[in-house]
């Protein structure tokens, strides 16, 4: 196996582990790796800005003494080619002056004085007194002679008349300043690294105290447990959000352990109503098992009994799995445009069948013909339907009556008898699950069909409450948004 294969096996291992890490998806690492990378890049933003400024100052400060220096330089020298004696033209010679190249040219554009360490050529000279006679002010230019990178300002000369009479040429080495650039590069680069080392430890030391809080709620939440659902997440010195993400866990956890608190009276319940009748069922069926030489209607009368309990038990088998399709949205909520004046209109010829069997008057009043809602048909039927047979059942003598009518663009639906009635304490809990009122307990029912309709007229966005005075009788109310 050559090194490029090998080279690329053990890359590809490497990218493996790191995508297999769970290291580089948590908080804390994000949290590191982008404030590193945004510190990282403000700083080096911050010294390149710091930098630029500095040689453009450098440089500033460079080309303005040298053009200062280039005013002295014709000043004495004179404004008129007659003035450049050799007196006037060895006065830069100066200790004023040393260190600087200076050249000073008539106005024919020849050499009258030049300092004596860098020459330059003829041909430089002549193209520079060129671009020079174009021009009224002084001009800045770099050139490189001799090997030294000098910045050289020319500024001409007019006399009077405004004819130019020379130029003068003052230039100076940047080496200084490049080596104070390249020394400043170093120590500013040093710096940043100092700087970004510096970053890092308190990137490290803040995010452990970011990521703190977490691990410890982290720890309170896995401790937690369907055995001690009691149990609530403790607030600690947290910052603000960290104890509102604590008191909405806490809230979560209020809803669940509700939850499981009405999943357990519910299976209770269940337990409840199917005990009995299962128990009236072994004891007749025993009974029977125990008789000998009995006729034939006795063995047709257990089995009667035994038929009618297991009615009951099929009952709250149904009621409870069509409680739990609605409470799980495992039924079908699919909507249409349904008219409940059709509904009901169906629905009244069973129900009028129903309360004559039982002497009772039975009426359905309506408002017009067009109650339209979005809704399913089948389901809506049978959240009334269970409405009204309880009516049926509580009501011994008297009358049931279905109204439907239309106010400020929603549809009532009243349900009224008179029958039994609810007291005042029951009637916020008729709609729970099993719950069944004092005065109806000898009345055979699994209290499931009001949760069942209160369930259903809810997932269709509609509404029910209930008026009931003992003796008097009850009236259901349910409300639906109309459509057109």
């Amino acid at each position: 196996m050559d090194i490029k294969t090998k080279l690329l096996k053990l890359y590809e291992e490497w990218a493996t582990k790191l995508k297999d890490n769970n290291l580089f998806s948590t908080l804390k690492f994000k949290f590191l790796f982008w404030n590193i990378i945004l510190s990282t890049v403000s700083i080096f933003i911050i010294l390149f800005a710091f930098f630029e400024t500095a040689q453009y100052v450098l440089y500033s400060q460079f080309n303005s003494n040298l053009l200062y220096t280039a005013h002295e330089v014709s000043s004495l020298v004179g404004n008129s080619s007659s003035q450049y004696n050799s007196d006037n033209i060895y006065q830069f010679h100066n200790k004023k002056f040393i260190g600087y190249f200076i050249l000073v040219l008539n106005s024919n554009g020849h050499v009258i004085a030049e300092s004596n360490d860098i020459k330059l050529s003829g041909s430089f000279i002549k193209d520079l007194f060129g671009a020079v006679q174009k021009k009224s002010t002084s001009s800045v230019f770099n050139q490189n002679i001799g090997g030294r990178e000098l910045s050289l300002v020319s500024l001409p000369v007019f006399n009077s008349f405004n004819d130019l009479t020379g130029v003068v040429i003052v230039g100076n080495s940047v080496d200084i300043i490049n080596q104070t650039l390249h020394t400043l590069f170093f120590v500013m680069f040093f710096m940043s690294l100092i700087f970004i080392f510096i970053v890092v430890l308190f990137t490290f030391y803040f995010s452990d105290k970011i990521t703190e809080p977490l691990s410890e709620i982290t720890s309170q939440i896995v401790s937690i447990t369907g055995f001690n659902l009691n149990q609530r997440l403790q607030k600690g010195n947290y910052e603000v959000e960290f104890n509102v993400l604590s008191d909405e866990f806490n809230k979560l956890f209020d809803r669940l352990e509700a939850t499981f608190q009405r999943e357990k009276n519910f299976i209770n319940d269940v337990a409840h109503e199917i005990k009995t009748p299962l128990a009236i069922i072994r004891g007749e069926n025993e009974l029977a098992l125990n008789k000998k030489n009995e006729d034939i209607k006795f063995y047709r009368k257990i089995l009667e009994a035994n038929i009618s309990q297991s009615s009951k038990i099929e009952k709250v088998l149904n009621d409870v799995l069509s409680l739990a399709r609605i409470e799980y949205r495992s039924i079908s909520y699919k909507s249409e445009r349904i008219n409940l004046y059709e509904v009901l209109s169906e629905m009244s010829e069973d129900i009028k069948i129903m309360a004559e069997g039982k002497k009772l008057n039975f009426e359905f009043l309506h408002k017009g013909k067009d109650f339209y809602i979005f809704a399913n048909k089948e389901n809506i039927s049978k959240a009334i339907f269970n409405i009204v047979s309880n009516s049926l059942k509580y009501t011994k003598s008297g009358f049931i009556k279905m109204n439907l009518y239309k106010k400020n663009k929603n549809i009532f639906i009243e349900i009224e008898d008179s029958g039994i009635g609810i007291e005042e304490k029951d009637k916020q809990r008729i709609f729970n699950r099993f719950y069944r009122a004092s005065n109806v307990k000898n009345i055979d029912g699994s209290g499931l069909g009001l949760s069942l309709s209160k369930s259903i007229i809810e997932g269709y966005l509609g509404s029910i409450f209930v008026e009931s005075e003992i003796g008097k009788g009850s009236k259901f109310t349910i409300n639906f948004n109309e459509i057109k």
